[in-house]
């Protein structure tokens, strides 16, 4: 009878904990049914390459628990920066190999805070910094991106093996699968069409493996995924023309204020007015300190009001000039103030 109870208790305990995934339901972000709206940030590293490298479980504790404290429901980690640590591995003629122990390790613990902060995590597999002029190992990334049996073992040896260990924990709710991959071929001069590929690639080992989202968040915004300006390239049919079934779950654009005279503001601009109307969108990105104009708070206000379905802004740790938490706070304070129950929806 012992045994029955702690087979029951296990099951209420794993039901529980599974009913707070993220998942998508009417254009919107649900948990158990109910909408949730990524009022998120980024905290995309401490030390550069953290993951296998100088990780700090003491320093990302201190992040997300004042991420909590200041009501951000979601956080977005660079698990690689640039690759300068083996994790994951390549070798010269551009083949993926599995990271190293102590990356999983690192991780291990990464996906234990989340889990006892009640901070959603969206991981970014990789960068356009891999394949960056003045990384020691971009030839071979560029490498990995031109040829379909490299591009299979980036899925293999990496993708797969992350989602297989991490998958079952309801915090890690969406995968960008790379950081601004689109600067890869707009000033990088690789192939565009190895880049849609590896992003149905990744896409569909995700959702075979697990009920984690998949985005891909865009550095030039809505520049390639709207059919307003140069096209749908994560569209359902153009991940699906290279992988079938190969589909994204929601659309993650980057606002920062050059992108306002080519391809207008979210702030200004509904999903529907940017041509991204069939999935639900965020601004992935957007600076800290606000939009030119506007506050972050105005920003965060907006972005709700226009019907995007989150605002993540860079970054809670102020690694750069675009502010930290301190900065942006007013806006996740003033929502939670509001809308309490889209924040953390009631089970």
């Amino acid at each position: 009878m012992r045994a029955l109870w702690a087979v029951v208790a296990l099951f209420v305990l794993s039901a529980a904990s599974f009913g707070q995934r993220i998942g998508v339901a009417n254009g919107q972000f649900v948990v158990n049914g109910k909408r949730i709206w990524i009022s998120g940030a980024n905290t995309p590293w401490d030390k550069w390459n953290d993951f296998g490298g100088s990780f700090d479980p003491a320093w990302w504790k201190r992040q997300f628990h004042d991420l909590a404290a200041s009501h951000v429901n979601a956080t977005r980690v660079w698990i690689s920066c640039d690759g300068k640590n083996s994790s994951p591995g390549i070798d010269a003629n551009g083949y993926v190999s599995k990271p190293t122990d102590k990356f999983w390790h690192d991780l291990d613990q990464l996906f234990s805070i989340a889990r006892s902060e009640h901070v959603y995590v969206m991981t970014a597999l990789i960068s356009f910094d891999h394949t960056k002029d003045g990384n020691p190992n971009a030839d071979r990334w560029r490498k990995m991106y031109a040829s379909p049996a490299n591009r299979q073992s980036f899925v293999d040896n990496y993708v797969v093996p992350l989602i297989r260990r991490y998958g079952s924990n309801p915090w890690f709710w969406a995968v960008d699968v790379g950081n601004e991959l689109d600067w890869m071929f707009d000033n990088q001069h690789q192939n565009r069409e190895d880049f849609i590929d590896l992003v149905a690639r990744v896409a569909n080992a995700i959702h075979r493996n697990s009920k984690v989202l998949v985005c891909q968040g865009m550095g030039t915004a809505g520049k390639y995924i709207s059919a307003k300006y140069q096209g749908r390239i994560l569209s359902d049919e153009s991940l699906g023309a290279k992988q079938a079934g190969a589909h994204v779950d929601f659309y993650n654009i980057h606002y920062y204020d050059w992108v306002k005279p080519w391809f207008g503001s979210p702030y200004e601009q509904s999903p529907t007015d940017m041509g991204l109307s069939d999935k639900p969108c965020i601004v992935g990105e957007t600076p800290a300190k606000g939009s030119s104009g506007q506050t972050i708070l105005q920003n965060w206000q907006n972005a709700f009001e226009k019907g995007w379905q989150g605002i993540m802004p860079w970054t809670s740790n102020g690694v750069d000039g675009n502010g930290s938490l301190s900065d942006f706070k007013a806006g996740p304070t003033w929502f939670f103030e509001r809308h309490p129950e889209l924040v953390h929806p009631k089970q």
